[in-house]
């Protein structure tokens, strides 16, 4: 006989409130093959202490209710004709759980008139699960919702089958019309807040395509400017209209003044000393103004830098505006830097698109310590524009799985009849790729290079540099100058530069995941110039996933020169 069985997962907590009473045991669990001995400790409410040598603790609260945690668990595993023993001595509590034999997939009938076969990740003979089922469900839903699909008819039903252990799944959608966005509603004025600037921030306008993916990125924006507390987008789904229209509520921060000091070890620049100091809305309407400095033996600099948001609005754009004024003093391994300089560029986001423009001033003095014809030092007077434009299709910029990323870069120094002055143009193209395959992702990314001198010489500055965790894992960030051999390089850096790095990421546990990557860098002295000797480095690491992005650790090494090697640790995803 066949049941439509209501799946439903529940974890039961029992607390007391006297806690002289209640007591601790050691938790073994044995008995099981298939569900992870952690996955039960965690079921019942039991502490997991250590790392390799793992090991639980249970209270006694936890344990008077613990059959019928099992019992939710082991039923939403697809393992309803488990025995379970509990053995409670002194100070140890024995869980002899045999999972006997579970309910299987036995079929799976999709009608559906968008494809969904990807999200379904059930197979047939697959063990079943209503914790799986009830996931695949939700992220149908919100596959539809960020694609604008919000009237759509969903029926996912799970027939079990307990008698022949088997399960039927069948999956019946319709998505039916596009929702597009409607009237967008400020719910309360923000004092000393100008309007333009918060929906300067709503990555949406009325009439475009539903998407609640759009609505979190307005989210992320809007916490981003770190003026705003209680940040909350509501928006109302009719099932008798296909316009969805939004209402923003926020509050002003209290607090919006920060300044934090730090002494610290970097492995690129020694021990070192930070300030930071901002104040993030100092003229009204979010405008911010920062100061940042840091001393080490390599680097010693000071910056300050404006911000201010929706500066420009034109037709639904908002152009945001940055000043950056700071010096610098530091040495490289091929040359010692003197820099006095300010930027000063617009800042457009829209969509997927981000775009820079502006230029750059700067009076520079370089002391090489490396001969160079084309190349020389002394005292420079730069004036460049400069273009940035990124183009990102990942479906997430802290932590994204799967898509595609590109950048471009343009600069030209102006010539003049100035002493120091120079001519040139600069390009960079970088392109990446990320794909997930469930805990597998694979990651890709290309970057090319070249300078271009139309009169006068080229400050060692301004060339191309390898190493770092952006570049090639085996060495610091700007070690590498021009690659002479697969184990040489020159200090002073390059004119044509071509980069790629491929990883491979594993779920090693929870939130740990394992790395292996390749890198490659090839620069060269000469314009256009990509054929030559490269540096190969093979390397492996560590993830730890975090709300902000993931911590990373590389050990990276020359496959042709095991001595040359290094360990980079960073926060945030360099793909």
């Amino acid at each position: 006989m066949k049941y439509l069985l209501i799946l439903i997962f529940t974890v039961s907590i029992y607390a007391n409130s006297d806690s002289n009473s209640t007591k601790s045991y050691k938790l073994d669990i044995v008995g099981l093959k298939n569900i992870d001995k952690t996955s039960i400790a965690k079921a019942i409410g039991a502490k997991e202490e250590g790392f390799l040598n793992k090991k639980y603790i249970i209270n006694s609260d936890f344990l008077r209710v613990a059959k019928d945690s099992i019992k939710s668990y082991m039923e939403s595993m697809g393992y309803f004709n488990y025995k379970l023993n509990i053995d409670k001595n002194r100070d140890i509590v024995t869980l002899n759980i045999n999972e006997g034999k579970p309910v299987r997939v036995n079929s799976i009938k999709i009608d559906s008139d968008i494809k969904i076969d990807k999200l379904i990740k059930f197979k047939k003979g697959d063990v079943f699960s209503s914790k799986k089922f009830l996931n695949i469900k939700d992220n149908i839903i919100k596959m539809l919702m960020q694609n604008g699909y919000c009237q759509y008819k969903l029926d996912a039903k799970a027939y079990v089958d307990l008698k022949n252990y088997r399960a039927n799944l069948n999956y019946f959608l319709r998505k039916n019309n596009i929702c597009k966005f409607g009237k967008i509603t400020l719910a309360k004025k923000v004092k000393g807040i100008k309007d333009d600037v918060i929906f300067s921030r709503i990555k949406y306008k009325k009439g475009d395509i539903f998407s609640t993916k759009d609505i979190e990125e307005s989210y992320l924006a809007l916490n981003k400017l770190n003026v705003f507390a209680n940040i909350n987008i509501v928006y109302n789904l009719d099932k008798n209209s296909s316009v969805v229209d939004t209402k923003i509520s926020l509050d002003k921060r209290e607090k919006l003044k920060r300044y934090e000091i730090a002494i610290g070890h970097d492995s690129d620049i020694g021990s070192r000393f930070k300030g930071y100091w901002e104040n993030r809305d100092i003229f009204k309407n979010a405008t911010k103004i920062s100061v940042s400095t840091q001393v080490s033996k390599r680097i010693q600099d000071i910056k300050s830098t404006l911000f201010i948001p929706a500066f420009i609005t034109y037709k639904g754009k908002f152009l945001d505006y940055y000043l950056t004024v700071g010096a610098i003093n530091e040495k490289e391994d091929g040359f010692n830097r003197h820099s006095f300089y300010l930027k000063s560029y617009f800042q457009l986001d829209y969509k997927r698109w981000s775009v820079k423009s502006g230029v750059g001033i700067e009076n520079l003095h370089i002391r090489l310590k490396e001969k160079s014809d084309s190349i020389i030092g002394g005292t420079f007077n730069m004036i460049y524009p400069f273009v940035e434009a990124i183009y990102d299709a990942r479906d997430s910029k802290l932590d994204p799985k799967n898509g595609y990323y590109i950048k471009t870069y343009w600069e030209y120094g102006l010539s003049s009849s100035q002493s120091g002055a120079v001519q040139y143009f600069k390009y960079l193209l970088e392109g990446r790729a990320i794909k997930s395959f469930d805990d597998l992702t694979l990651s890709a990314v290309g970057r090319v290079g070249l300078i271009k001198k139309f009169s006068g010489k080229l400050p060692a500055s301004k060339l191309f540099y390898g190493g770092g965790s952006f570049n090639n894992r085996a060495y610091s960030k700007g070690e590498v100058g021009v690659v002479t051999s697969s184990k040489s390089y020159r200090k002073l850096g390059g004119k044509s530069m071509l980069n790629f790095q491929l990883e491979a990421n594993y779920k090693l546990y929870k939130e740990l995941y394992g790395a292996i990557f390749f890198d490659t860098t090839k620069i060269s002295q000469s314009v256009l110039s990509f054929k030559g000797k490269r540096l190969d480095t093979l390397g492996v690491g560590l993830r730890y996933k975090t709300p902000i992005g993931p911590i990373k650790i590389d050990f990276g090494w020359n496959i042709h020169k095991f001595k040359e090697n290094s360990i980079s640790i960073m926060l945030g995803q360099s793909f």
